[in-house]
């Protein structure tokens, strides 16, 4: 029986030497000071390999042209629901802002709008423990959306585990390489330990990697997130925690972080494979989608709690 698909998204060719060549490009040419110096002159087109560039400020609005991730483009008013307008080449029009990086900023995607009930699972992967099949059989039967952040040393021990994920339609993000806290590391170093994970996971699922990418321990600044951008991945964080990252952790604590603290556009973050994960957050899943649900909470994939509601 072949398992229910979560999100439409195109099966993209497999090109992994892209992040290679783009790690190279930016190493050499120390695209993360120039990055900085072209958005004095305005935007840079970031956290995306590219982005349309529309006549009006909605998202069914004609696109007139594509901007490429480090293109620069000048912002020439405040944000108007949602887009920067623009002037990119002598044309007038609307970019979706979390893709235009404004002077001295970094994108990062922590909330979604808050003007209808959709939450977001993000299911952060790389503890090292045995990874729970009953957290996935929930999401599956329940068909409940969940965006997955492998690490890639994670992805390579466990490649038939995230081909199961995959296969079953999970967006699929970064977590970085190794356990690393990236604040404390060099450019050069960040940007090696992502391509690695990205390596290493497109190997797995033979496929680019959707564009999203969480650090290890949410330990993260603005010179990390504008190297993530610049490599054109969207740094993702969250408000809600289960906190069940550690031995201690238990079903009703899970339960309770979650629904005590949830709101309309949160992203609430989870683990599959910690030391207590059988024992806390795969029995406390099933209540949580359920109670959430019946509370009037939509579940959608971080792509989708990306974009504004549809009135």
């Amino acid at each position: 029986m072949p398992l229910p698909q979560f999100n439409n998204r195109p099966v993209r060719s497999h090109k992994r030497s892209r992040f290679d060549v783009v790690i190279v490009i930016l190493l050499a040419l120390g695209i993360f000071a120039e990055a900085t110096a072209n958005a004095q002159a305005g935007g840079v087109i970031g956290a995306t390999s590219d982005v349309n560039i529309r006549a009006c400020a909605t998202l069914d609005c004609q696109v007139i042209g594509s901007a490429a991730l480090g293109d620069s483009i000048e912002i020439t008013g405040d944000i108007v629901d949602g887009f920067y307008p623009v002037r990119w080449y002598g044309r007038e029009g609307f970019v979706f802002a979390l893709y235009v990086t404004p002077p001295g900023e970094a994108p990062t995607f922590i909330e979604g709008d808050d003007s209808c009930n959709r939450v977001a699972l993000v299911f952060n992967i790389g503890i090292g423990e045995e990874p729970s099949q009953s957290i996935v059989d929930t999401l599956v039967e329940t068909k409940t959306p969940a965006t997955m952040f492998p690490m890639g040393w994670w992805a390579a021990a466990y490649p038939d585990y995230l081909t199961q994920l995959d296969d079953a339609g999970f967006v699929i993000g970064t977590h970085g390489d190794q356990q690393l806290f990236l604040t404390t590391l060099s450019d050069e170093a960040i940007a090696e330990d992502i391509s690695n994970s990205v390596s290493a996971i497109e190997a797995v699922i033979d496929r680019d990697i959707d564009q999203y990418f969480t650090p290890y321990a949410a330990d993260t600044d603005l010179r990390v997130q504008a190297i993530v951008s610049s490599l054109g991945l969207l740094p993702v964080g969250w408000h809600v925690s289960a906190n069940d990252y550690g031995p201690a952790a238990t079903e009703a604590g899970v339960y309770d972080r979650v629904t005590d603290n949830v709101y309309p556009g949160a992203i609430i973050e989870m683990h599959l494979d910690g030391p207590a994960t059988e024992q806390s957050t795969a029995l406390a899943l099933p209540r949580v989608i359920e109670d959430l649900q019946e509370d009037g909470y939509e579940f959608v994939t971080v792509p989708e709690l990306t974009l504004p509601c549809v009135v």
